[in-house]
């Protein structure tokens, strides 16, 4: 079963979903919270879901931790999100953010999580409006319950392991573009870029995610990475698309955020 929904689909069922706007501003020195955006305009019904805080671990120590239990609970009920919900979530960039939600649901068994295919650009390429103003919150608090689940994320010391004794059943992956991963990525880890896997409007390109999914048919387990695991959420929803299992996907939380943080953690260039 399909993880995305298109905009013509979501049109015909904004009354029976949870819809979240997960958009972030992207700026000279990095990235910055979305809700000037989100109020400047947003799909009618949307909710603001604030990644920076709401959705994240901000006492992680690497940017876009995994949030815990109780917050990611908390965050979910804030947003009207019960047991029996469909959540339907965007973003106005590449979709990479909504992906990171979706992910972040999925591994506390919040399963009936949907992305919009192409984000807010697909919305308003399909010819659909925009509302404007404040969050105004949900009808009525939800009441999920979330229960962890094992193998969305590994830590720091299994990424060492595989980057010192690289094994073809568990590949490191980064998802980052090209010309950064040659800039410095994990040693022992190769390149597929999220962005190859997109169409020009910016939606998954099934294709290129059937092809991209089919080099890791004897893997036991891909282990994604990027910056700070936005990347790699989106590259782990179009490999999903492709046709890799998602319990064959595994995300390094820390990514290089964490992995750059000691500078005795080698790094491999083009060069190298």
């Amino acid at each position: 079963m399909s993880s995305l929904v298109t905009a013509s689909w979501l049109a015909t069922h904004l009354e029976e979903v949870v819809l979240l706007d997960a958009s972030i501003r992207r700026t000279e020195t990095g990235y910055v919270s979305g809700l000037p955006e989100y109020e400047a305009g947003h799909l009618p019904g949307a909710r603001f879901a604030d990644v920076f805080e709401q959705f994240s671990d901000p006492a992680a120590g690497f940017a876009f931790g995994a949030p815990g239990k109780k917050q990611i609970e908390d965050a979910a009920r804030s947003v009207g999100i019960s047991g029996d919900t469909t959540v339907v979530v965007y973003d106005r960039l590449s979709g990479a953010w909504a992906a990171r939600l979706w992910w972040v649901f999925r591994s506390f068994g919040i399963e009936r999580v949907f992305v919009l295919d192409g984000g807010l650009s697909a919305w308003t390429a399909a010819g659909f409006d925009l509302v404007t103003g404040p969050d105004q919150g949900p009808v009525q608090p939800g009441d999920v319950t979330a229960v962890a689940q094992e193998g969305f994320f590994v830590g720091l010391s299994e990424v060492q392991a595989l980057s010192e004794n690289p094994s073809a059943g568990d590949p490191v992956v980064c998802a980052l573009r090209g010309s950064e991963y040659d800039r410095g990525h994990i040693p022992n880890s190769s390149s597929l870029p999220y962005p190859s896997l997109l169409a020009p409007d910016g939606t998954v390109d099934l294709d290129q995610a059937r092809r991209a999914a089919r080099e890791y048919d004897a893997a036991d387990q891909v282990v994604l990475y990027c910056g700070g695991a936005i990347n790699a959420a989106g590259l782990a929803l179009a490999l999903t698309e492709g046709g890799l299992p998602i319990g064959r996907i595994t995300l390094y939380d820390g990514s290089l955020s964490e992995w750059k943080s000691d500078p005795a953690r080698p790094l491999t260039t083009d060069q190298s």
